[in-house]
């Protein structure tokens, strides 16, 4: 299945632009169009229903970042909402077919819009060689590095994210789940 990479989303003058690729045609040339769906939600209903329906693509996948945004952001903060994991069609199918569950879904949208990320962040050490070391890991690589400078360290905004990271490699118990700020 195919999705849009997004690297920016205008608003200017009731017209909706998003500078874009498909994920499936290389190579990927970035260029902006105009969304009259979009814009049109935007005309009709206003901005916070533009802003619902621009997260609600990426919720459903078919928008995927390509680089942070407002929207990317409130979608991490709407994957950790224990809200959201009981009508998620990601893991309650049934449930996310019914009427009320998208009446939910919207209020969890708009919620998520609305939501700061949390100030305290979260990294990975462990000691090596009786000195500590800090996790890297490039966003889609299945693996990791360690290094003794901090700053190069992945920075992960909840600590449940830093702690599902932990399960995906053999020989992790000893590592930490450190707090930063």
């Amino acid at each position: 299945m195919s999705y849009e990479i997004v690297k920016t989303i205008k608003v200017k003058d009731n017209e909706v632009s998003i500078k874009h690729a498909s994920n499936n045609v290389y190579p990927k040339t970035f260029e902006y169009s105009n969304s009259e769906s979009l814009s049109k939600i935007l005309k009709e209903e206003g901005r916070e229903e533009l802003d619902i329906e621009i997260l609600r693509t990426y919720e459903q996948g078919m928008f995927q970042a390509g680089s942070k945004n407002k929207y990317t952001k409130a979608l991490e903060i709407l994957l950790h909402l224990p809200e959201y994991n009981a009508i998620s069609w990601r893991t309650n199918w049934e449930e996310s077919k019914k009427e009320e569950s998208e009446l939910k879904l919207k209020e969890l949208l708009k919620q998520a819009l609305n939501t700061e990320l949390p100030k305290e962040k979260f990294i990975l050490s462990k000691n090596y060689r009786n000195e500590p070391s800090y996790f890297y890991q490039r966003k889609g690589s299945r693996n990791g590095r360690w290094y003794k400078d901090i700053k190069k360290a992945i920075v992960f905004n909840f600590k449940e994210d830093a702690e599902n990271t932990k399960k995906y490699f053999i020989n992790s118990s000893d590592w930490q789940v450190i707090p930063i700020n």
